[in-house]
C-alpha cells in the first residue's frame, strides 16, 4: 500500500505542496520590484532570499538546488541586471551553507533565526555587490545595499510568518525507512 491510501488523500497532499511553491513564486516577483525612497533611491527587498533561508532550515528537501539556481537565473533575467547567474550562484551558496548549519539553527530561538537571516542577507548582498562590480567595473552605492538589508530585516517577521503557516499545511515528509520490531 502506498504512503497515501486514497485518491483524495493524494490530491490533498498535492494541493498542500502547491502552497509553498506559490508563495515562493510571489516572493520571487516581489523581489524584483524596486521600492523608491527619497533618501535611498531604488531598493529591493531580499524576499526570495528569505524563502531560501527558511526552507533550507525547516524543509531542505522542499526546494532542491536546481530550483534555487533556476529562481536566481530568473531573477537576474527579469530584473535585467546584466550579470546573469550572480543571484543564482549566491542563492545556491546560501542554501548550501544554511542547510549545512541546519541542526544548529533548528535549536535556536526565533530571535537567533532572525539574526541569522540578517547575517546571511549581509554576506549574500556583499557577495552580489562584489561580483557585480568585478564583472561590470562599476560598484553600485553601498547605501542602497544597506537599506535593502534593513528593509529585508524589517520584513522578515511578516514573511517568515507566512512561510511558517505554509510549512504547517505541508504533508509530513516521507520516511525512507521503517522500524522493525526486535522480535522479528
Amino acid at each position: 500500500m502506498g504512503y497515501f491510501s486514497t485518491w483524495s488523500e493524494r490530491a490533498e497532499a498535492s494541493a498542500r505542496l502547491i502552497a509553498p511553491y506559490s508563495l515562493m513564486a510571489l516572493l520571487l516577483i516581489f523581489s524584483i520590484i524596486s521600492f523608491s525612497f527619497p533618501v535611498t533611491g531604488s531598493i529591493k527587498a531580499p524576499l526570495l532570499l528569505m524563502a531560501i533561508y527558511y526552507w533550507a532550515i525547516y524543509r531542505p528537501t522542499l526546494i532542491p538546488a536546481w530550483l534555487v539556481f533556476s529562481a536566481g537565473i530568473l531573477v537576474d533575467l527579469i530584473s535585467g541586471i546584466g550579470a546573469v547567474g550572480v543571484s543564482a550562484l549566491v542563492f545556491v551558496i546560501v542554501q548550501w551553507v544554511v542547510t549545512d548549519q541546519r541542526r544548529f539553527l533548528m535549536g535556536q530561538s526565533y530571535l537567533m533565526i532572525w539574526i541569522g537571516f540578517m547575517i546571511v542577507s549581509i554576506v549574500s548582498g556583499l557577495m552580489q555587490w562584489m561580483i557585480f562590480g568585478m564583472l561590470n567595473g562599476v560598484w553600485p552605492p553601498l547605501q542602497q545595499l544597506a537599506f535593502s538589508i534593513l528593509l529585508g530585516g524589517a520584513l522578515f517577521p511578516l514573511i517568515s510568518t507566512l512561510l511558517h503557516l505554509t510549512h504547517k499545511i505541508l504533508p509530513e515528509p516521507r520516511s525512507g525507512f521503517t522500524l522493525k520490531s526486535k522480535g522479528r
